[in-house]
């Protein structure tokens, strides 16, 4: 079923940097309403990838504890002596080949 798809982006103006956030179809071309110069698409504030987390993190069922930082999560799965999803675990004492 086709039809009219909108989002609610966040848009930098090319001419003045007054940020909005607005309603949009994808390729609409939008225009700054201070100075109606062009505004361009910012990316999303949010990563899937546990990019920035954020001011406030997330709480971490498996680890048990809350997390704000990569490294962070990278400190509790060391101390609970678990591997993250996606990580090899390095040999003890070897190097990697």
């Amino acid at each position: 079923m086709g039809g009219l798809m909108l989002r609610l982006n966040d848009f930098e103006c090319t001419g003045c940097g007054n940020v909005e956030e607005m309603l949009s179809m994808d390729g609409e071309v939008m225009c700054c309403p201070m100075c109606n110069a062009e505004m361009v698409k910012l990316p999303p504030k949010f990563s899937i990838n546990m990019g920035p987390v954020g001011a406030y993190g997330y709480y971490d069922d498996n680890l048990e504890s809350y997390v704000s930082t990569n490294k962070q999560r990278r400190e509790l799965c060391r101390q609970k002596g678990v591997t993250p999803k996606g990580d090899t675990p390095k040999p003890q004492g070897d190097a990697w080949v």
